[in-house]
């Protein structure tokens, strides 16, 4: 049963996600950066992931590498048994590559729903 609520919370976060990017293609303009966005779109300010990545990372590379990132999602939630860090490592390495600190805050932010996703992405050092 727990298999399946970490299921759901991942889920929720690939929504909260595919959410934020419809947001952005739709009604970003003015923005440059994820700081901009995050400063002044206040639709956007419960997307956890965006107070993590770079504040300087530009909103197109934040689309682009955020639906890389994610794109293999649907598909992994789905298989069993689940593939950890094919979850987990995409996300690290497309959004968080020159930022470990804000991959070890939004990942630890996930530990209370998904105990085993800060340690699932691959170790850079052996990659």
């Amino acid at each position: 049963m727990k298999d399946a609520y970490e299921r759901r919370a991942l889920l929720l976060q690939l929504g909260n996600v595919l959410e934020m990017l419809a947001y952005v293609e739709e009604q970003v303009y003015d923005a440059q950066t994820v700081g901009d966005l995050v400063r002044k779109y206040d639709a956007l300010a419960d997307v956890a992931l965006l107070g993590h990545v770079a504040q300087t990372m530009t909103v197109h590379e934040l689309t682009y590498r955020a639906l890389r990132a994610f794109s293999g999602w649907p598909q992994l939630l789905l298989d069993t048994p689940l593939d950890r860090s094919a979850l987990a490592t995409p996300v690290r390495e497309l959004l968080f590559d020159d930022n470990p600190v804000g991959w070890e805050s939004w990942a630890a932010s996930l530990v209370p729903e998904v105990p085993w996703f800060a340690t699932a992405a691959a170790d850079p050092a052996l990659t």
